[in-house]
């Protein structure tokens, strides 16, 4: 388990003391409440999308604050926030990469192989299709009339809409991958005990 807040205490209290709050442990608790509904189908389609932006989420603010805690431990309260947001910054999916070797001052990354790594960029590239989806103009054949003719027969292909990809199974998946990443990355990450595990490697 990882820890509830960060407090950097001042004991003299001749300067200003901080803290950093841990607020993963509330996308969790309802990341496992949905994932228990899901296994049990007792809802429908929509439970499905409230899951997966749930978990996308859920990966955003866990790398969010690891690198953030980071930032705090290598810089200082004084001049971490500047390096933080560079970090926050960075697109999801390379973020996501990049979270393992930064917090181990290069020393670890991701085992590209592991399935719940690659699961998890599966579900950074399904979030940005369905959650910045659009539609522009299409081309089609429509054949050339031939006198009064009134019944004419033609074919429009139609894409599937990424959010109609969202099912019980891969809503479960992208769950499980979650778990591996929190505890194969985050927890061990935030208590100062990252190691070479199955999910992360050590940089050769």
């Amino acid at each position: 388990m990882e820890p509830a807040a960060r407090l950097l205490v001042h004991l003299e209290g001749t300067s200003k003391s901080y803290i950093l709050w841990n607020g993963t442990a509330s996308y969790y608790t309802k990341l496992r409440a949905a994932y228990k509904d899901i296994s049990e189908d007792k809802q429908g389609d929509y439970l499905h999308f409230a899951f997966f932006t749930l978990c996308a989420s859920t990966l955003e603010y866990s790398l969010n604050f690891i690198l953030t805690n980071y930032c705090v431990d290598k810089y200082g309260p004084d001049k971490y926030k500047s390096f933080a947001e560079g970090y926050i910054a960075i697109s999801f999916a390379k973020k996501l990469l990049m979270t393992p070797s930064i917090v181990s001052e290069g020393q670890l990354t991701f085992n590209e192989d592991h399935k719940s790594y690659k699961n998890l960029l599966g579900l950074i590239s399904l979030r940005n299709k369905i959650l910045h989806n659009k539609d522009f103009l299409k081309e089609f054949d429509f054949p050339k009339l031939k006198g009064e003719e009134t019944n004419v027969e033609f074919q429009i292909k139609v894409d599937s809409n990424p959010i109609d990809t969202l099912k019980k199974d891969n809503c479960l998946t992208f769950g499980n991958s979650l778990g591996d990443f929190k505890k194969y990355l985050m927890t061990p990450a935030l208590n100062h005990e990252l190691t070479e595990n199955e999910m992360i490697l050590k940089i050769k």
